[in-house]
């Protein structure tokens, strides 16, 4: 955990000493999806989650030709989140650690990778009979348009991982593919 949170503040500080010039720049946004459960965990299950999203641009671009990209840091606060199962529960959560290496080899529409890592509070166990708070490891691939102004749209599929890491004495956990789409502000 200390490795962690040493990890977190390093990638922090990184996005703070970028400056307001091109590298550097700054996504507010917003997005909203969900999706069904997959195999490797309990199935019969899908959720659906809306979260606010605040990243940084933390490299210049670096590469060439095709693979040419740069890394930002992000975090995901998720006011709604909506798990359904036996019982529709309700809850919130925050992904403090999300990286994703974003193509930009001049072309309107950027592909991107990420991975991350969340935390989820629901109101009731996920699933039954485990925790009601449980850690959301995620990765997925994505495009999203180069900003035109300064909106810009995003669509992406993501491998959600919900689990409660062995806190509760039973830990099925839930495997998920999550498409979603949103829209981010640049400055």
């Amino acid at each position: 955990m200390k490795k962690l949170l040493l990890l977190l503040f390093c990638v922090a500080a990184a996005a703070n000493a970028q400056g307001p010039s091109g590298d550097g720049s700054t996504e507010l946004g917003i997005m909203t999806g969900g999706g069904p459960s997959i195999a490797g965990g309990l199935g019969d299950r899908g959720f659906w989650l809306l979260a606010g999203r605040w990243g940084r641009q933390i490299t210049r671009d670096r590469g060439q030709g095709w693979v040419r990209g740069h890394l930002q840091y992000a975090v995901e606060v998720i006011p709604a989140y909506f798990q359904f199962q036996s019982s529709r529960v309700y809850g919130g959560g925050v992904t403090p650690f999300l990286l994703r290496y974003q193509l930009s080899g001049g072309r309107k529409i950027s592909p991107f990778v990420e991975f991350g890592a969340g935390l989820l509070a629901t109101t009731s166990d996920v699933p039954e009979g485990t925790s009601s708070f449980n850690f959301t490891p995620q990765g997925g691939i994505g495009i999203q348009t180069v900003p035109a102004g300064r909106a810009s749209w995003t669509l992406g599929v993501r491998y959600h991982h919900t689990s409660n890491a062995g806190i509760a004495r039973h830990n099925p956990g839930i495997n998920a593919i999550m498409v979603y789409t949103g829209i981010s502000w640049f400055r």
